[in-house]
């Protein structure tokens, strides 16, 4: 894998962010390069001689459609080592090996909440309160001063709080080490787990007696459950990467027109870079070593606005197709998702399936419903009755959950019968599957979530 084709791989994996900070860096080092900001009479005249700004030749249609998706980038420009050649790579693990990051918390949470989240409210507060996690798993906000922020019911926020606490790792989103603990341990605590949970001082004293007199419990119980609690994880969110603190910018907007669904690239996440005419002038005037700076100097300027077009016209294609599939949850929500793999994206769009990989990573689809990654809409299926239908594991869950918050409270519903009330639906699953999802989204057992009439 050439240098310059490890580039074009990177530029189409880089986040909006990041793609802004490459380009103007890019813009400091190489002088013919140029910005609408900082050079309008260059700007101008770029314009007369055609369309080079990306951006806004996508927005203007006015950009050419002959070069695939999968363009070999690497042959755009000579780095001096001489012209190379050759497609993508197949073989992913020369992208692993050269792109391999590690997963931030941040990250792993929300590829868990994107499974199920049942409402776009819901999903938007997880997503608050997940970006109020510190690298060690704590929450970081305060409910109360949430809730009048954002103009929400207080319960809805509780309802999101619980959901996050339900994530992995165990622990994450607790206010205090108390609460971390408990959430590790989950509801089957023991009255001397909990003695200790609600007096940690006497923990760190190793104060057995009084622990003894406050649980009702004897010694062995007492320092079986010490040992039990020494063993968790204190700062749960510490096994993984710490997390970029970027601001989202979404790279395409979702709007509805005349009734119909259109998905157009964000201009503001498009870098505004343009061909210095002037300076590229200069090169047929050079000689020797300054001829060949300068012939390098423009072959970059070239490659990098083509990749930037190649860019977004991929970014703005994998996003149509998943607009187009994804209809039903535009409309109806999450429960309308259906069952959707990189595979089906790459076959209607016409790229390689690591290439849509890629683009639904760190990127980012602004709706009327909230912003959401474009990896989101990817979901696993489950199959209905007959085999004839198939609905995303992510609508199953909330389906699930949905039944749970409508039962009688003495009375709840067994996964044997949410089993049957599923297949009334046309959903075949099987008993472990559900206790599955509903331990996933942290609900309880039905003899566990009985109450007394």
């Amino acid at each position: 894998m050439t240098p310059q084709l490890q580039q074009a791989i990177k530029l189409l994996q880089l986040p909006a962010v990041d793609l802004q900070s490459f380009v103007a860096q890019e813009l400091l080092d190489n002088p013919f390069l140029s910005d609408e900001d900082s050079n309008s009479e260059v700007a101008a005249e770029s314009k007369e001689s055609g369309p080079v700004d990306s951006a806004e030749a996508l927005s203007s249609g006015e950009m050419s459609d002959d070069q695939p998706l999968d363009f070999e980038w690497d042959s755009m420009y000579d780095s001096g080592r001489g012209a190379s050649t050759g497609a993508l790579p197949d073989d992913e693990q020369a992208w692993e090996s050269m792109a391999t990051t590690e997963t931030s918390l941040k990250d792993h949470l929300l590829d868990q909440l994107s499974a199920i989240a049942t409402h776009p409210v819901e999903n938007f507060l997880c997503r608050y309160l997940i970006d109020a996690i510190d690298d060690s798993g704590y929450l970081r906000v305060d409910l109360k001063e949430a809730v009048k922020k954002l103009s929400v019911d207080p319960e809805k926020m509780e309802d999101a709080l619980y959901v996050l606490q339900s994530l992995d790792p165990a622990g994450i989103g607790a206010r205090d080490l108390a609460e971390c603990l408990k959430l590790q341990l989950g509801q089957d605590r023991t009255p001397a787990e909990d003695a200790i949970l609600n007096n940690l001082d006497l923990l760190a004293q190793r104060d057995v007696k009084t622990l003894m007199k406050l649980s009702g419990c004897d010694e062995e119980a007492v320092r079986e459950a010490m040992e039990t609690i020494t063993t968790l994880n204190p700062k749960p969110g510490m096994q993984f990467g710490r997390g970029n603190a970027d601001t989202v910018v979404p790279d395409v907007v979702v709007r509805r027109k005349e009734g119909q669904w259109h998905v157009e690239l964000n201009a503001e996440a498009m870098p505004k870079v343009l061909l210095n005419r002037h300076a590229a002038g200069l090169v047929e005037g050079a000689k020797g070593d300054a001829k060949s700076y300068a012939s390098e100097r423009l072959g970059r300027a070239k490659w990098l606005l083509n990749s930037l077009e190649q860019r977004a016209r991929t970014i703005l294609k994998v996003s149509r197709v998943i607009v187009q599939t994804q209809q039903g949850f535009f409309e109806s929500g999450v429960e309308a998702l259906v069952p959707l793999t990189l595979k089906q994206v790459a076959d209607v769009a016409e790229v390689h399936e690591s290439t849509v990989s890629r683009v639904t990573s760190g990127k980012f689809m602004q709706t009327p419903m909230g912003t959401f990654e474009l990896k989101y809409f990817f979901s696993a299926a489950i199959n209905t009755t007959g085999g004839q239908v198939t609905i995303a594991a992510a609508g199953v869950k909330a389906m699930i959950k949905k039944l749970i918050d409508a039962e009688e409270p003495t009375k709840p519903l067994s996964d044997e019968k949410i089993v049957s009330l599923l297949q009334d639906e046309g959903v075949d699953i099987a008993r472990r599957t559900v206790a599955k999802y509903r331990e996933a989204l942290g609900i309880m057992s039905s003899s566990k979530r009985r109450k007394k009439g």
